[in-house]
């Protein structure tokens, strides 16, 4: 009689943590999912970040190509303003470096407008990319922190 009730007992056990057994195997196949679908989130948002990288690459070495033919142009007028001219008098030469000093600055200013314009553009691209993250990797932490709390409050 005590055989059958330790088999009873047994078969009770089996059925009680075979539910246990079906919840944590549904949980975990549900994380796995929940992780497939993350991890899908994160490459195309990784696609996207690449792309927007190559765009803003793009744009980068315009700016350069742009920046080095202006320059060129100007120092191709400067040379000829300076083979025309035949400076005779200390007015005309320092009203001649005064324009040149002019342009270099309106020409720097300008320059830096444009690398300034284009590192905002960048910064913004990554900042995005970067609040995605967080924005699909916080709930993630949350769910996990909690499945641990209860997982240890079930085994204490």
């Amino acid at each position: 009689m005590s055989s059958e009730n330790n088999q009873m007992g047994s078969e009770e056990e089996k059925n009680d943590k075979k539910p246990f057994k079906k919840g944590w195997n549904n949980f975990v196949d549900g994380m796995k999912g929940g992780f497939d679908k993350f991890q899908k989130s994160l490459e195309d948002q990784f696609k996207k970040n690449k792309e927007s990288w190559d765009e803003n690459k793009g744009k980068a070495e315009n700016f350069f190509k742009e920046t080095k033919k202006d320059w060129d142009n100007k120092l191709k007028e400067l040379n000829a303003d300076m083979e025309k001219r035949t400076i005779e008098t200390k007015e005309q030469w320092e009203a001649h470096t005064k324009k040149i000093d002019q342009d270099i600055k309106s020409w720097q200013n300008k320059t830096k407008e444009d690398w300034n314009d284009g590192i905002s553009t960048i910064r913004k691209g990554f900042l995005k990319g970067y609040l995605w993250v967080l924005i699909l990797t916080i709930p993630i932490i949350i769910v996990v922190v909690v499945v641990l709390a209860l997982v240890m409050r079930l085994l204490s």
